[in-house]
Parts: C-alpha cells; structure tokens; sequence
C-alpha cells in the first residue's frame, strides 16, 4: 500500500490542494495527516474547507496540538489555548 502523509497544514487550502492532487496522481492509497491541520475553529474560517479536502481524500490520522478545537473531550480552556490533554 502506498501511503502520502500530510502534517502541519494549519489552513493552508492551496498547499493541501496540491499535495492531495499530487499525491493522487502518485498512486497514493491511503493519505494520513499527522496533526496541525488547522488553526481556527471558526465557522467560515479556512479549518472547514480543510476537513472537506481531508475528509474527500479519506485521509486518518492523528490530532495536533492546534486541532483541539475538534476533539470533544477537552475543557474550553484548553480547547481556547489550541492544545489537547494527555
């Protein structure tokens, strides 16, 4: 299985666009993200454009400390500082 990693995208649309279009063209079977993928978590912010590229490439992965603004689990203060508990 080939496999394309993704890390530290914090909302950055076109980049990702281009790595998910090249790693396509390269035969990649499954994407994994390694964290960091967003920096907002706003509605209307570029986080949700990144999630649709993220989810339409069935990408897995794992989560960034600037993504814990996604997990449900975490307190808002932590969630306001962008870092998860561990």
């Amino acid at each position: 299985m080939l496999i394309g990693i993704v890390t530290d995208i914090h909302d950055a649309v076109s980049p990702l666009r281009a790595a998910l279009t090249a790693l396509r063209r390269r035969g990649v079977e499954q994407v994994v993200t390694l964290g960091d993928a967003f920096d907002s978590y706003r509605r209307g912010e570029p986080g949700v454009e990144v999630a649709s590229l993220l989810q339409e490439a069935c990408a897995i992965g794992v989560w960034g400390n600037h993504d814990a603004g996604l997990s449900h689990r975490v307190s808002v203060q932590l969630r306001d500082e962008g870092r998860t508990e561990l």
